[in-house]
């Protein structure tokens, strides 16, 4: 009976192992190698550096790093400071209206990235967004002529802007816990020891809090490394490039060279290498020195404000109406006519809802959304159920490398959208891989995705787990029931909260997600980001701003 169910967990093992090294390790390895191929992933040619001497050789990809660099640290540290403020007046001062604010900080999330890039286009587009118009405006009636701008959101310093606002609700998240479970005491003695508010913010707060903080801003510089709608929305008709539209433009018919896309993509992989290696010896190796010894009775201490309180709310609103009010207000104003106008009494007398009428009766846009409930589900049920299995031979077996698996699942979460399209298009367009069938199809998207999100997947799964104990399992076992029925009517029920909680994270995501479906988008497999995308750019062709 023992070996019997050896046996079972043995070829439950290999179908893990097989299924995560095709999602993962076998097409970022068939990219790696067609970076030193030539031609197309159909007809590929011969061997060669020719990919690596035109890349780096060449000036534009040199700017295009800095570019990248600036953008993801300049992005990285207005999101970060925003963050941890809005943490800081939350969780530890009597700001008015705490609990309100908590909760309004998570609806940017619900907002797709291609919409807000799009809402600032109509907002600061320098000839006729909102914005300028209005500031133009004002000068004329003080006697100064603007012809265009002020304000270019076509640049690299718009694109930071973006990813600045955007990734605020994140990072919040990734702190917040931090300043709530941080002992006061420490900033009681600092207090006691005649230290200002703000030296003691400075000099005990922060450095305590220092393990949290540098792992928000090491996640949130990898995720502004990887960000793709600001630099595609504005970057490109400002000639700004960056390692994510770089590879997209790599790969775009007619003039495609998927071996130099393949190139950047490799050189990006191993500069995330780079950053997750530095994450696991600055902080996980180091995180004994930041710990604190505490009991259970403290209550953290509300710092008053005083006559800031109100001012502290009153910037939270002013966050919270350009991050979200101003741009969905830009939205449905611009749904409601027949193009693109700034507010006016003119513009006024168009306003209809001949668009909405004309979206629920495209049979076009009804495909593309059912193409998106599926990619959606069948994403998050399929990433929830591989990384279940993960955790459960991680964490119940002893199997020979079975950590080492573990260990891939989170390097991949390193591995930009792009990037992993990328590898799909060059695996499933090479035999035997193209003989599939799946190039084209929702199916090569949803296994994409399941490559990007199974990280966040497995580290819920993981921690599940671990929490129940062994011996009900065994209880199972001395009952007589096999294993598969022990897992599905003992652990499946005890975890059911985190698999859940994880269906809904990837879901959500998958449902907005723009990167993959749109670099491996054919006429049969667009969702509805990709739709959006495609009315955009035949409205704005790249390069112009019309708008």
């Amino acid at each position: 009976m023992r070996q019997g169910r050896s046996a079972g967990a043995g070829l439950f093992f290999l179908i893990v192992v097989f299924a995560l090294l095709w999602l993962i390790l076998i097409p970022l390895g068939q990219m790696i190698v067609s970076s030193f191929r030539t031609g197309h992933p159909v007809a590929p040619g011969p061997f060669t550096f020719k990919n690596y001497i035109a890349a780096y050789l060449n000036p534009i990809t040199y700017r295009m790093i800095f570019n990248t660099v600036l953008f993801a640290g300049a992005g990285t540290a207005i999101t970060v400071s925003i963050a941890v403020l809005f943490a800081w007046l939350i969780e530890r001062t009597d700001m008015p209206l705490r609990d309100l604010c908590w909760s309004l900080l998570l609806i940017p999330m619900a907002m797709p990235g291609l919409l807000f890039s799009i809402a600032y286009v109509f907002l600061l587009s320098p000839r006729s967004g909102v914005a300028n118009v209005f500031v133009r405006a004002l000068c004329s009636g003080l006697g100064i002529e603007i012809a265009e701008g002020p304000i270019n959101i076509y640049s690299l310093g718009g694109m930071i802007f973006l990813d600045g606002i955007r990734g605020v609700t994140t990072v919040f998240l990734l702190v917040v816990g931090a300043f709530r479970m941080m002992d006061p005491a420490l900033e009681e003695a600092s207090w006691a020891a005649g230290a200002r508010n703000w030296t003691t913010l400075r000099r005990v707060t922060l450095p305590v809090l220092w393990p949290a903080l540098l792992a928000a801003i090491i996640y949130e510089f990898s995720s502004s490394m990887e960000s793709f709608e600001a630099p595609l929305v504005v970057g490109l008709p400002g000639n700004v490039y960056v390692y994510s539209t770089m590879i997209y433009m790599s790969t775009r018919e007619p003039l495609a060279n998927y071996g130099l896309g393949a190139t950047f993509a490799a050189s990006y992989v191993m500069m995330a290498a780079a950053f997750a290696y530095f994450y696991q010896r600055a902080i996980l190796r180091q995180s004994e020195r930041f710990a604190t010894v505490t009991g259970k009775g403290y209550r953290p201490r509300i710092l008053p404000l005083g006559r800031w309180r109100y001012p502290a709310l009153a910037l939270f609103f002013g966050y919270f109406f350009v991050a979200v009010a101003l741009p969905l207000g830009v939205l449905i104003w611009t749904s409601l006519l027949p193009n693109y106008q700034p507010p006016s009494m003119e513009a006024l007398a168009q306003v209809s809802w001949k668009n909405y009428d004309l979206v629920f009766k495209e049979p076009k846009v009804l495909r593309t959304a059912w193409n998106s409930v599926v990619v959606t589900v069948v994403t998050a049920s399929a990433t929830v159920a591989l990384a279940f299995s993960l955790s459960w031979l991680v964490v119940r077996t002893k199997m020979r490398g079975s950590y080492l698996l573990d260990g891939l699942t989170f390097a991949s979460h390193a591995v930009p959208g792009v990037v992993v399209a990328l590898a799909f298009i060059i695996l499933y367009l090479q035999p035997p891989f193209r003989y599939l069938g799946l190039y084209g199809t929702v199916w090569i998207i949803s296994l994409a995705m399941i490559t990007q999100y199974i990280a966040f997947a497995s580290r819920s799964t993981n921690a599940a787990i671990t929490q129940i104990h062994r011996e009900l399992e065994e209880a199972g076992e001395v009952s007589g029931a096999g294993r598969l029925r022990i897992i599905w009517q003992i652990t499946y029920p005890l975890v059911r909260p985190a698999f859940v909680a994880a269906w809904i994270w990837v879901a959500a995501h998958a449902v907005r997600a723009f990167s993959i479906p749109l670099l491996l988008a054919s006429r049969e497999n667009r969702t509805l980001a990709v739709m959006l995308w495609h009315y955009w750019d035949e409205e704005n062709k790249i390069g112009r701003a019309h708008v």
